[in-house]
């Protein structure tokens, strides 16, 4: 059997939306990229919060909208991801967590004003399982 096998029409549809769709959480989530070079050179270390929700506790900014729109942003990518790669629930949801993982730790890295933070790792985790979640009830319909 070929390593690459031919997709059908409708799989080569969804194959492009997921790879669209991850474009526009990158460019979302990164842009725009301003680097510090000589901070990244000079043993700079990237700002990460490990606090998880500690601007709900602190009730500092839209804590609110932000959770919804991290929530929000994730549920096409688990849905995609489930329906195109035709994964176990659990690899699914792990492929959704390393990817924001990736996002958070990229962030404060390719822009001095910006922080990873633990809470948008749970939240587009949270999305991922809901998108998952929606896919089985449409896959089973």
């Amino acid at each position: 059997m070929p390593r690459w096998r031919r997709l059908s029409h409708s799989n080569f549809i969804w194959h492009t939306v997921l790879y669209t769709y991850i474009c526009i959480i990158l460019m979302l989530t990164l842009m725009p990229i301003i680097t510090n070079l000589p901070n990244i050179f000079s043993g700079f270390s990237a700002e990460i919060n490990f606090h998880p929700f500690i601007d709900w506790q602190l009730q500092r900014g839209s804590y609110l909208t932000e959770s919804l729109l991290n929530i929000s942003l994730f549920i096409p990518f688990g849905f995609l991801i489930q329906k195109t790669l035709k994964l176990k629930p659990l690899s699914a949801i792990m492929i959704g967590m390393i990817f924001s993982i990736s996002i958070e730790v990229l962030q404060p890295l390719i822009s001095t004003n910006r922080v990873g933070d633990i809470s948008d790792v749970i939240t587009n985790t949270v999305g991922t399982c809901i998108g998952i979640f929606l896919y089985q009830l449409y896959k089973h319909k």
